[in-house]
């Protein structure tokens, strides 16, 4: 059972809290601030609220009527009746409790500006299918760039430093632009089950043929804005290392086209790709910038 709801958490999804946290904190590094304790504290509590999200996602999207048997590969423990829908968002408000528990902790140790970081990232989470639901609201790839980029970037800098800055939310804007593109892939690919479903998204707005531009757009926006933010003295030179990844990119790219002329097999595994390129991006990102440290 453990396994299982291990399973349902979508692990494989926690490096989307854990590369803004570790980049806010490789960046207050560079400044010569770094807590270990406090960064394991922020990365557990980014995690936490991940784990809310996607346990309270599944069950949204199961009591919305858009997860079905055929269209829902990754967490299909409620269509399947492996778990109990109350049993999900029991486990979904647990994990946020949790996170706002450590939050807490970091809001008595730092002040008051992370209450409101951590406010809105629990309710950016809770809200993504229950509440507001912004994701069917064609918000969802628009608002994550912020939960999941600046914000938790800028969230975890506040923690190590006790001031703000503006060199994180500058530096996560490549990050934040990746992770709007896996959440637009899972929109691309869904875009038939949503229509049947009768839930808007942004791929239900722009359809199939204008999504897969959109797609390219995001995925070209975090390459762009890293080479801008190393030429405005943002960034260091070192910090261009993420570019190795450009054939990574290259990829995707065709993949994603060969999904849009009717490959259902590329269409599929888009996501699952594009987070591993996110995944990766962020691991040279870091490295770039301790490389920093040293040089």
């Amino acid at each position: 059972m453990l396994k299982t709801w291990f399973l349902a958490g979508r692990p494989w999804s926690l490096t989307a809290a854990a590369i803004p946290v570790t980049l806010g904190s490789a960046i207050a590094w560079n400044q010569s601030y770094f807590h270990p304790g406090l960064f394991c504290l922020t990365l557990i509590g980014g995690a936490a609220i991940q784990l809310g999200t996607n346990y309270t996602n599944t069950y949204g999207d199961y009591i919305a009527g858009v997860d079905t048997v055929e269209s829902n590969h990754t967490s299909p423990q409620l269509v399947q009746g492996i778990l109990r829908p109350d049993q999900m968002l029991k486990v979904g408000l647990s994990a946020f409790a949790f996170a706002a528990a450590i939050g807490l902790y970091l809001v008595y140790l730092r002040g008051w500006p992370l209450l409101v970081i951590g406010l809105l990232g629990i309710l950016g989470g809770y809200w993504y299918t229950l509440g507001i639901a912004y994701k069917y609201r064609g918000l969802g790839t628009i608002l994550v760039f912020f939960l999941m980029g600046p914000m938790m970037a800028w969230g975890a800098y506040y923690v190590q430093t006790g001031y703000s800055s503006w060199t994180p939310v500058l530096a996560s804007l490549p990050v934040g632009f990746l992770i709007s593109g896996l959440l637009h892939a899972n929109d691309f690919r869904d875009i038939p089950h949503d229509r049947e479903a009768g839930i808007i998204t942004l791929g239900t707005i722009l359809g199939f043929d204008r999504s897969l531009p959109f797609y390219y757009l995001l995925n070209l926006g975090a390459y762009i804005s890293l080479v801008l933010l190393v030429i405005a003295g943002v960034l260091p030179l070192v910090g261009l290392i993420p570019l190795l990844l450009i054939p990574r990119f290259w990829g995707l790219m065709k993949d994603a086209h060969a999904g849009w002329l009717g490959d259902k097999e590329k269409l599929i595994w888009l996501e699952k790709n594009h987070a591993q390129l996110h995944f990766q991006f962020g691991v040279l990102f870091v490295i770039s910038l301790l490389i920093n440290l040293v040089y």
